[in-house]
C-alpha cells in the first residue's frame, strides 16, 4: 500500500504560530500533529512493504528532518508541491510513487483521526471514505449515499441538515490507476474549484466513470486547523487519555504545584507554586512560577511568571511575566486587577 499525507499548506489560519513552524509540527497533547496521526495509524504506515509519501511545501526541510528523526522506522519519501493549486495537485505530483495495480490510501495532515485503520480496505469496492456524523455539517463537505451504503454525491457546504456524513480526510482507493486518471483528468482539462484543483473534483469524475465508493465512520476525528479547535483537540485527546502524564500528582508532590488532570508535562519542565489544569499540555524546558494555567498549550522553551492564562497557544521561547500584587483591603471594598 502507498499512503499519501499532504502537508504542503502554509497553515495561514494558525498565524503567528506557523510563521515560525510547520502546521503539522505544532504540539497539541504531548505530540505534534502529525505524530498523533502517524501513531493512530501505526498499523498501516508501519506495515511491511507500506510506504509513505509525504507532499510538502512550506517548510518542507523542517518537516522531512522531524520526521526521519522521530520515525525512522518508516520507509518514507518526499515530494515537493511547488505551487499551492489544491489538494488534488497535491496528490497528482506524488504521481510516481503510486503503481497501477497497488492500493492507496490518502490521509490529510491537518486532522487528527483514529479509526479501525485495518479494516478500511474492502476490494468488493473502488474506494472507502472515512466520514464522521455532525449535527451541523454546512461548513464542511459531506458525502450523499444510497439504501446500499454507496456514495452518489458529494456535496461542499451543504445549505441544510438532511445529508450529515462530513469527510473526514483519510481516504482509499483500491488502485492506483483509477485515481490517476481521475486526476489526469482534472488536471487536463483545468476543473478547478476556486482557483485550486478539489479531490473532491477528482471522486466525481471517478463517479461519473462508473466507481464505487462506500463509506466508514471514524473513532474520533479532530480538526487542528485553527486556534480553537487547536484547544478542542488537546482537551479531546487529554480527556480520552492520549499523551497524558500519568505520574503528573506525584510530579506535582516533588516539584511543590497543584495539579488538576489530565495534563502533559514534559520531563525537562520546572514548575513552582502553580496551578495546572485541566487541559494542559506543557513542552520541553518550560518554566512556570506563581501561575495558573488552564485549557491551554505552552510549547518549549516559554517561561511563565505571575500569569493567569487561560484558554490560551503560549509560542516557543516566548516570556510572559505578569505583575504580583499584595493588597491590604478593608470592608465593603471592590477592587479590580488588570
Amino acid at each position: 500500500m502507498k499512503i499519501i499525507i499532504p502537508l504542503a499548506g502554509h497553515g495561514t489560519r494558525m498565524r503567528p504560530h506557523t510563521w515560525s513552524r510547520a502546521k503539522p509540527l505544532l504540539h497539541v497533547a504531548g505530540n505534534t500533529i502529525i505524530g498523533h496521526l502517524l501513531n493512530l495509524m501505526s498499523d498501516l504506515t508501519e506495515a511491511p512493504g507500506n510506504e509513505v509519501i509525504f507532499v510538502v511545501g512550506y517548510k518542507g526541510d523542517e518537516i522531512e528532518a522531524w520526521l526521519r528523526e522521530n520515525y525512522p522506522r518508516l520507509t518514507m519519501h518526499f515530494v515537493v508541491q511547488e505551487q499551492a493549486l489544491g489538494q488534488a495537485h497535491a496528490i497528482w505530483v506524488a504521481r510516481q510513487h503510486i503503481n497501477n495495480d497497488e492500493d492507496v490510501l490518502i490521509a490529510f495532515g491537518d486532522g487528527i483521526v483514529d479509526a479501525h485503520y485495518n479494516t478500511i480496505p474492502d476490494y468488493n469496492v473502488d474506494g472507502v471514505l472515512l466520514v464522521q456524523e455532525m449535527e451541523d455539517p454546512r461548513t464542511f463537505g459531506v458525502v450523499v449515499t444510497d439504501e446500499a451504503g454507496l456514495v452518489t454525491d458529494f456535496i461542499e457546504k451543504p445549505a441544510g441538515f438532511e445529508h450529515r456524513n462530513v469527510i473526514a480526510g483519510i481516504y482509499w482507493f483500491r488502485d492506483g490507476r483509477s485515481l490517476l486518471t481521475a486526476l489526469d483528468t482534472l488536471i487536463a482539462n483545468g476543473r478547478q474549484t476556486k482557483g485550486e484543483y478539489y479531490l473532491v473534483d477528482a471522486y466525481h469524475v471517478m463517479l461519473e466513470q462508473g466507481a464505487r465508493f462506500k463509506t466508514q465512520p471514524t473513532v474520533i476525528w479532530l480538526d487542528a486547523g485553527k486556534p480553537d479547535f487547536m484547544l478542542e483537540a488537546n482537551k479531546r485527546l487529554l480527556g480520552l487519555g492520549y499523551g497524558v502524564t500519568e505520574d503528573i500528582i506525584d510530579m506535582s508532590y516533588a516539584m511543590d504545584f497543584t495539579a488538576l488532570p489530565p495534563l502533559f508535562l514534559h520531563e525537562t519542565a520546572v514548575i513552582d507554586a502553580s496551578v495546572l489544569g485541566p487541559y494542559v499540555s506543557i513542552g520541553a524546558n518550560v518554566t512556570i512560577k506563581n501561575s495558573i494555567i488552564r485549557n491551554s498549550i505552552i510549547d518549549a522553551g516559554a517561561y511563565i511568571e505571575n500569569a493567569i492564562i487561560t484558554d490560551s497557544l503560549i509560542g516557543e521561547n516566548t516570556r510572559v511575566v505578569g505583575k504580583h500584587v499584595t493588597l491590604f483591603i478593608g470592608d465593603n471594598s471592590t477592587v479590580q486587577l488588570g
